[in-house]
């Protein structure tokens, strides 16, 4: 199985649209991130997990992801509206990742997709990503649209709807979408630093 170690760029906060904030998402943030998919509503929870699961199996999908993927979280103060995620290894290839999203169902429709898509794209180019595959169930008509928008072309494979993002081409038409506006950067995951601050050197 192929293993990828994502560089998770440590970058200065991007504010959006005012009041909406990027971040990336770590370890210690997996109360917020199983609050966040806890609170989608029954169809938008099953159209991101192509059905229902287990607390059990979602406690370990969190921590994987947190530890392992390329998480960013879009907030309106300290409350997390959505998130996308940046997969390697399985059954990829070496310079493909896959993505996932999850939107709070009251806050679907508003551009936030739109903006983590764009800030994805731009750690996929950062780790050498050229193809950002899009996968979610037939009936998500938003999640193909807005895969759609970055040069996917969705194709039914099995019970999914698959598209695959040329990366360099997503983020030109993210650009043409958005001239002269910066790409979202995520802030970096807060450090937690020992009592008595950093050890002498």
């Amino acid at each position: 199985m192929f293993f990828r170690f994502l560089f998770k760029p440590r970058e200065p906060e991007f504010v959006l649209e005012g009041d909406i904030r990027l971040r990336h998402l770590g370890p210690r943030d997996a109360a917020i991130f199983r609050d966040h998919l806890h609170e989608l509503h029954y169809v938008d929870f099953r159209d991101r997990f192509n059905g229902l699961v287990s607390d059990a199996w979602l406690e370990t999908y969190i921590a994987r992801s947190l530890d392992n993927a390329i998480c960013i979280g879009a907030f309106l103060g300290d409350h997390l509206l959505a998130v996308a995620e940046l997969h390697t290894g399985g059954s990829l290839g070496e310079h493909e990742a896959e993505s996932a999203f999850s939107v709070v169902s009251d806050w679907r429709r508003k551009g936030l997709g739109t903006l983590l898509i764009r800030s994805l794209l731009k750690c996929a180019t950062e780790n050498d990503i050229s193809t950002l595959i899009v996968e979610t169930g037939p009936q998500n008509q938003a999640m193909k649209a807005l895969a759609r928008k970055f040069g996917a072309k969705m194709q039914f494979e099995g019970d999914r709807s698959v598209g695959r993002i040329n990366v360099a081409e997503g983020l030109r038409l993210a650009g043409r979408r958005r001239a002269f506006a910066p790409l979202p950067a995520a802030m970096p995951v807060p450090v937690e630093l020992p009592a008595g601050g950093l050890p002498a050197h």
